[in-house]
């Protein structure tokens, strides 16, 4: 079985945007965040890849990330030093599946609550894996209630939403928009901080390596 850091950190960054990297300059101030919101809430496709690092009760680790998002399913791959080498998460509406690097299922849930189950299963405490997509894209959850928390300047700062904050420390262009670059999820029993080397947003997007 994987050991939890690998698990929460694959679906957190649940998470997954034309490429950017990370130390890009932030975006000017004056964004139009209503017109971004409905922009991005409306994208069926696209793709991320970075760096995370989780720190969890007494459990912590780091590695990398990539997140290819195609409509309702999502393929998010993890590898890196957290001890349980490299592995492929294949999510969609009814599924999760979890592949080795050799390409043997190890584990699979079914049902529209699956991504629920596996991170309950795994890590004994509820993370809200399905708020994950939304929030790497710099959006609150739409299915349920969220405070999006503004700087002077106009920029995101940070969401709150059912119990967990999530705050955006750097934004940069990706297709005309402004992209999480650097950001941390926080709650009562984790913190991620995920750092994004590379967004590409639409369907024309080649695949992240």
């Amino acid at each position: 079985m994987l050991r939890a850091p690998n698990l929460l950190a694959a679906l957190v960054a649940a998470l997954v945007l034309a490429g950017c990297a990370a130390r890009a300059p932030a975006p000017p101030a004056a964004v139009d965040w209503t017109a971004r919101a409905a922009a991005l809430a409306g994208l069926a496709d696209w793709q991320a890849r970075g760096r995370i690092a989780l720190k969890a009760e007494d459990r912590g680790g780091q590695g990398d990330l990539a997140w290819v998002q195609r409509g309702p399913e999502a393929r998010i791959r993890v590898s890196g030093p957290f001890g349980a080498g490299a592995y492929a998460i294949h999510w969609d509406a009814a599924r999760l599946t979890v592949t080795s690097r050799d390409g043997e299922i190890s584990r699979e849930w079914v049902g529209a609550d699956a991504a629920q189950q596996f991170l309950a299963e795994q890590l004994g405490w509820s993370f809200p894996a399905v708020s994950a997509r939304w929030w790497l894209l710099g959006l609150p959850d739409p299915a349920t209630p969220a405070a999006q928390i503004f700087t002077a300047e106009g920029q995101l700062a940070a969401l709150e939403q059912d119990g967990w904050t999530v705050r955006y420390d750097r934004f940069a262009d990706a297709g005309g928009w402004p992209m999480p670059v650097r950001l941390v999820v926080e709650g009562e029993r984790a913190r991620l901080r995920m750092v994004i080397d590379r967004w590409c947003l639409g369907a024309s997007c080649e695949a992240l390596r």
